[in-house]
């Protein structure tokens, strides 16, 4: 076991009340399947496009008035914590929820320094991050020319 991983055990099992904010058509599918694979609690709020646009209410939720977002009320906070885009969320819920589904971030012995990263967790966030990024503008072109 690595340095801090019972201090996260402990921490995942702490209360926490989760809201998704989840729109029709949109990439908060992957965030719904996640919670339901992580067997976390939360509750969902659903909402429907206003001529394939996100409704209005969501701004009240988030500025970008997008989904997926969810926020996240725990015990010790003062306000719930909002937090938008796929990607982080997905790291957030994995970093809190279960840690063990993403591989470790540092070599042994190389905790906290710069280049110090593990290939493997190199490998995950590029991965994480280039669905989003790269990937997601390939497959729209490729969408909008077919």
């Amino acid at each position: 076991m690595s340095p801090g991983t019972e201090e996260v055990i402990m921490k995942k099992n702490q209360k926490a009340k989760i809201t998704l904010y989840w729109l029709e058509q949109s990439r908060s599918q992957r965030i719904l399947w996640l919670l339901e694979e992580l067997n976390v609690e939360y509750e969902l709020k659903t909402y429907k496009r206003v001529k394939m646009q996100a409704p209005a209410e969501l701004k009240d939720i988030h500025p970008l008035g997008k989904s997926p977002v969810i926020s996240i009320e725990a015990e010790g906070m003062s306000k719930p914590m909002v937090i938008a885009e796929s990607g982080l969320i997905t790291e957030y819920l994995i970093d809190h929820f279960k840690p063990e589904l993403a591989p470790e971030r540092y070599a042994d012995g190389k905790e906290g320094q710069i280049g110090g990263e593990s290939e493997e967790w190199l490998r995950y966030r590029y991965y994480m991050h280039y669905t989003e990024g790269s990937l997601m503008a390939l497959m729209l072109v490729a969408l909008l020319v077919a």
